[in-house]
């Protein structure tokens, strides 16, 4: 089960651009979902060779890094803490490809020197035994406390890249100012800021609530670039399940002719408009046809 897999764990000084203050969440740019049960973190990213990836699609053979800022609620003996890792590797259909207990077998005894912890580096990497016949799966690291119950899970949906495409990452994503507690990152572009409301005032599908999110003054894009990119959106309850949602986005993209910015409206179909005990999580994306160009918004709502 666990042949040729290769796995490191590390603690290193870096910094990360999407900070996020609530126990369970998802991220921008991978759809990493994140459930902090004890164990928590400023920032997450996902990482290859340095840069930071901005899909899901990853390549069989490399390492593939989880950054997590500023790791909080170990406990600590004399200042050093004790920490466990667990790896596995689950099919679409449920199938546990690939799984190891501990990746820090080797460190159990001795631990990691704790205090005042900059960042935490956890590697692994998929290989073509791990994945057998699948093309796409549903990485599971569960980062735990030897000496306590506290522990962090992190699930990241993979899909497999193609031998000759070029790695989705970059050294210069940028976040969007936001409020209403949404987390937006652009990646070749700039955007003033993103507003976020509720609209139950569409007829379209008069049954549903709408997220409205408003992305202003957009510069590196066109309306004509807008309309030509690809849009997705994802819903999910809140215990992070993702809610199927059947009806269409809706959107309005305007633009200045003197300076070329573009505002962009969406209107994103999440829940019954009869439904308002429970908090959902709504993700949008638009990527360009290059993908080198993108907009992902999460928002709680």
């Amino acid at each position: 089960m666990t042949r040729r897999l290769f796995a490191a764990f590390s603690f290193v000084c870096l910094f990360a651009s999407v900070s996020f203050s609530q126990n369970n969440g998802v991220l921008p740019l991978t759809g990493l979902r994140f459930f902090n049960e004890g164990i928590s973190a400023k920032s997450i990213e996902v990482r290859i060779d340095g840069a930071q990836l901005i899909n899901n699609r990853i390549p069989l053979n490399k390492d593939i890094e989880i950054l997590l800022t500023r790791p909080a609620g170990f406990a600590e003996s004399n200042k050093i803490l004790y920490a466990g890792a667990e790896f596995a590797l689950v099919s679409p259909r449920g199938e546990l490809l690939s799984q190891i207990p501990n990746l820090l077998a080797a460190n159990q005894s001795t631990g990691f020197i704790g205090g005042n912890l900059s960042a935490l580096s956890i590697k692994f990497g998929i290989t073509s035994e791990m994945i057998r016949a699948n093309m796409n799966g549903t990485v599971k690291i569960r980062l735990y406390d030897l000496k306590g119950k506290s522990q962090m899970r992190l699930e990241i949906p993979i899909t497999l890249a193609r031998k000759d495409e070029p790695l989705q990452v970059s050294k210069a994503t940028r976040s969007i100012p936001a409020k209403n507690g949404a987390v937006g990152v652009v990646n070749g572009l700039k955007a003033k800021n993103v507003l976020v409301s509720l609209d139950t005032s569409i007829t379209v599908a008069p049954k549903m609530a709408y997220t409205s999110l408003d992305i202003s003054a957009i510069e590196g894009s066109s309306i004509s670039g807008i309309f030509q990119g690809k849009e997705s959106f994802w819903v999910y309850d809140d215990n992070l399940n993702e809610v199927k949602i059947t009806d269409i986005l809706l959107k309005q993209v305007k633009g200045a002719m003197e300076n070329n910015n573009v505002d962009y409206t969406l209107k994103i179909p999440y829940r019954p408009k009869n439904t308002t005990a429970k908090t959902y999580t709504v993700r949008f994306r638009w990527e360009s046809p290059d993908r080198k160009q993108l907009i992902d918004v999460v928002v709680k709502i």
